[in-house]
């Protein structure tokens, strides 16, 4: 069908420009996956649905019990979880998802850039304007950067460009399926982006109609044309629904954070430089882009003129970008599915150029204004004001375009157009979007991804009966690459990273507990290095890499203070076992109130949960417990000393505080008092340089805090540790990062050994998972309970969850203060819980609802075709 006669051999072209594209701007500086959002969600989170489908079978999972403590695995369909590309990979599970996913990346980037350049054909654009323009199309700024970093940004695009060719059929022919199927397959792919994509079709659509209307129509027949165009985009919206609803409520669970935004900020144009200008987080082409739209707003055909006001409407003023991203902030990423619609007015611009329809007075006003909205930018927006480079840059692209035009003016030639455009594009876009230390290195990735690492866990797990969690350790780089990593489905872990989440869950890690931030992205969880956030997790099981030999002892020994053995050895890794960490779900009669745990303050709010669990009601009397919380850890001093250095300045002010100024990572040793082999440190830190990152580590761990300007600032502005000390050892490792920052309200505790015990009896009956029923939605299995009490787990409290004990259902409730619990009475019993995701089933009936009314459109279609071609039809148009 989409064969162009003649020009098969510029598809194989686009074809080989497109492989050398993604190597020139990435893959020459190592794997085409990114190090932060490719390495640790775009490729292990697809590769955990493919997973759990091998597990259970079931195509529509309702929970993803091994990530995060446990969460709703439509916090994560952001990620492909229905995405046909996706889909494609469970034929193939012999081939790692993540080299799947480069190739997936890399063939519809080609895909994209030949079915772009088919339409343009098909709508009757000579080659010498259809592939320059589809040669722009690839090299535009979000196209190979973001297909190898956040790849939901562009993967969508080849069904987006399959919708506009169906846009076309449908209004040629009368039919709409190849519309509504890519409609249907854009969205399934990267519903976020697909409301821009469908934007852009409607306002295409709507120039279609003008295009082809009769002059005087009549209303109904407008009302009625307008319906028969929007009804295959609603059918395919419904058909979608198995998607659509169950992460409209999974997401409702999210508390975004949200920009204060003015409603004349919001209404003002706003002509952004980077809304349309080598952006890979926006449209990303040159500058003449801008000249285009402003040379369109002269055009005299209406059905032309409504896709240049709407584009220059759309992209100028605020409010359509912050609706576009579901009003929690104005970012220029929702205008990429324009991309290929703005490819197309550029192709109607050369077009009209060859062709002598524009007069040299509105290129020459287009031009002109092409510089005032640069200057405008630069000086009154304040683009670009830290980065001349980049201004001086885009200032002469604008200009040589400029002379370019002179140029083709003269010798009508279309080249002195395309091929500047194209060149600039190539040079600055290599300038802009240079990927070289953000990509993932051949030896990292490797590692990273080396099946080894996943045998070891399955070794470990064939001899586990029990549920526990085992989790990746090391240093934050290999953090980062795990946050989502799951090797074995029998493999649960505490951190996460996605832009959905349990609520409680996040709460309870930053504002309850306080464990510590490595990370400078609010929405990284990472496995955390403090014992008792271990311990209370169910982490028994720790997998790291055996770095050199200095490190492997420090390892090593800092893993035996916290209580962990050296269980499994295996070439470069090393497994580390407690036993002394929580089951994943137990059941235990020493509680305490909620209401007194919430007035106790740090550390005792950790050390109480690992002598007692937090219920909303208790029996409990407040003399029985606080007394041992309280002296599980005993209030000492730390002693850092001042000092004036090259690289690092320490400062004791008069009010106790300590100015910080470091021109790199610095590391200086401290004395703390008092006795005991857990060290609990906390403080205040004000960033005096809130353009930049700071951070501090205590042996080893850091916190973060990330610049006040950062798209996800994490607001850690108190940091908190919980780290091993040596045995009778009085000092520890401070190392400061670089910047320039305040510590305050340093309070220092010591802790003794037990902590790290169950010497309470906390955890008194285990529950016993029977693995054959335990896997996808289901956790099932059974428990010997000694006294009568609370089912206490580490699983973040949804009200979602069925519980049934003995096959009748009871109540869950909070307990820990973000975790799913229920009381239980003394004896054997069995126990089931089962987790049923909010809008599958209404999802499932407006799936089916679209699909019967799409082929009820289709049917109607040709209904309408069969008359239409009729001799009776024809007879009667005679008559007329």
């Amino acid at each position: 069908m989409f064969k162009t006669k003649g020009r098969g051999t510029n598809y194989v072209f686009l074809g080989i420009l497109t492989l050398a594209a993604c190597w020139f701007f990435a893959g020459r500086y190592g794997m085409f996956g990114a190090k932060v959002d490719w390495i640790s969600q775009h490729s292990v989170l697809p590769d955990y649905f493919r997973s759990q489908f091998y597990e259970t079978g079931s195509l529509i999972p309702e929970f993803a019990g091994n990530l995060g403590g446990g969460q709703n695995i439509y916090h994560f369909s952001y990620y492909g979880l229905y995405s046909p590309i996706i889909l494609l990979s469970y034929l193939l599970p012999f081939v790692k998802m993540s080299d799947y996913l480069m190739a997936a990346s890399v063939v519809g980037l080609w895909a994209s850039v030949s079915l772009l350049y088919y339409w343009l054909v098909r709508k009757g654009f000579s080659e010498e304007i259809a592939l320059p323009v589809s040669v722009l199309f690839l090299l535009a700024g979000p196209m190979v950067f973001q297909s190898c970093r956040q790849v939901m940004f562009v993967n969508y695009m080849p069904f987006l460009c399959l919708a506009f060719i169906g846009v076309d059929r449908h209004f040629e022919k009368g039919k709409s399926g190849l519309y509504a199927v890519s409609v249907f397959l854009m969205i399934m792919t990267s519903f976020y982006f697909s409301i821009g994509g469908m934007l852009s079709l409607a306002l295409y659509g709507l120039a279609q109609y003008i295009e082809r209307r009769k002059r005087h129509a009549a209303c109904a027949g407008v009302i009625k044309s307008g319906f028969a165009f929007l009804l295959p985009m609603i059918s395919a919206v419904f058909m979608s629904g198995i998607l659509l609803v169950p992460t409209a409520y999974a997401i409702l669970g999210k508390r975004g954070s949200r920009e204060t935004i003015g409603v004349w900020e919001l209404l003002i144009p706003d002509f952004s430089i980077w809304e349309l200008v080598h952006s890979g987080y926006g449209v990303g082409l040159t500058t003449g882009m801008i000249t285009v739209l402003l040379t369109g707003l002269a055009f005299r055909k209406w059905n032309e003129r409504i896709l240049y006001y709407g584009c220059m409407i759309l992209l100028t003023v605020p409010v359509f970008s912050w609706l576009l991203n579901g009003g929690l902030y104005i970012r220029n990423k929702v205008w990429i599915p324009f991309l290929p619609l703005l490819c197309y007015l550029t192709a109607v611009y050369l077009k009209k150029q060859k062709d002598r329809e524009i007069s040299l007075r509105v290129n020459v006003a287009s031009f002109l204004f092409t510089f005032l909205w640069l200057f405008y930018g630069h000086y009154y927006g304040g683009e670009m004001a830290g980065s001349p480079q980049s201004w001086y840059l885009v200032l002469a692209e604008s200009a040589i375009l400029a002379v370019c035009f002179g140029i083709f003016w003269r010798s009508r030639k279309l080249a002195f157009l395309t091929l500047p455009s194209l060149l600039c594009l190539f040079l600055c876009g290599n300038y802009f979007h240079n990927t070289e230390g953000g990509l993932m290195e051949q030896e990292t990735y490797a590692r990273t991804t080396d099946s080894k690492i996943g045998e070891a866990i399955s070794k470990v797990l064939d001899v586990e009966p029990g549920l526990w969690r085992l989790e990746q350790g090391g240093k934050e780089s290999e953090k980062a690459a795990d946050l989502n990593r799951i090797w074995d489905m029998r493999q649960w872990i505490s951190s996460l990273y996605s832009s959905a989440y349990n609520t409680d869950y996040q709460d309870f890690r930053k504002e309850v507990f306080g464990v510590e931030e490595p990370f400078r992205n609010d929405l990284m969880q990472a496995a955390s290095d403090n014992p008792l956030y271990q311990k209370l997790m169910g982490v028994k099981y720790i997998v790291r890499n055996k770095e050199e030999e200095g490190d492997k002892e420090k390892d090593k020994e800092r893993m035996d203070a916290v209580g962990y053995e050296l269980f499994l050895e295996e070439e470069d890794l090393a497994v580390y076992k407690s036993e002394n960490t929580a089951p994943i779900a137990y059941v235990t009669d020493q509680v305490i109130r909620e209401k007194d745990y919430d007035r106790l303050e740090f550390p005792y709010n950790q050390t109480a949960l690992a002598a007692y669990a937090v219920v909303r009601n208790s029996r409990s009397q407040k003399s029985q417990w606080e007394e041992q919380v309280k002296s599980a850890a005993s209030l000492e001093e730390i002693s850092i000393g001042e000092t004036e250095g090259e690289d690092l300045s320490i400062r004791r002010l008069a009010d106790g505080t300590y100015h910080i100024k470091a021109k790199k990572n610095t590391s200086v040793t401290c004395s703390v008092s008092g006795g005991g082999e857990l060290l609990f440190l906390q403080m205040c830190v004000e960033n005096k340089k809130p353009s930049q990152d700071a951070a501090v580590w205590v042996n080893g761990t850091r916190n973060k805090i990330s610049a006040k300007n950062h798209l996800y600032y994490n607001g850690n502005t108190t940091f908190t540790y919980a780290v091993p000390l040596e045995t009778g050892a009085g000092d520890v490792e401070l190392t400061f990062g670089k910047g320039e920052y305040v510590l305050s309200d340093i309070a220092c505790f010591r802790g003794k050994e037990e902590l790290l015990e169950d010497r309470a009896g906390l955890y008194q009956s285990a529950f016993e998972p029977d693995w054959e029923a335990t896997k996808g939605k289901r956790i099932q299995g059974t428990i010997q309970v000694k006294n009568t009490g609370y089912f206490i787990t580490s699983i973040p409290y949804d009200s979602n969850f069925e519980i049934r004990i003995d096959g009748k259902r009871t109540v869950g409730e909070r307990v820990n203060k973000a975790f799913l619990g229920f009381s239980i009475r003394e004896g054997e019993h069995q126990v089931e819980i089962v987790y049923h995701a909010q809008g599958v089933e209404l999802g499932k009936y407006l799936s089916c609802l679209g699909v019967l009314m799409l082929l009820g459109t289709l049917w109607g279609e040709r209904r309408e075709r069969v008359r239409l071609t009729s001799p009776i039809s024809d007879i009667s148009l005679i008559c007329r």
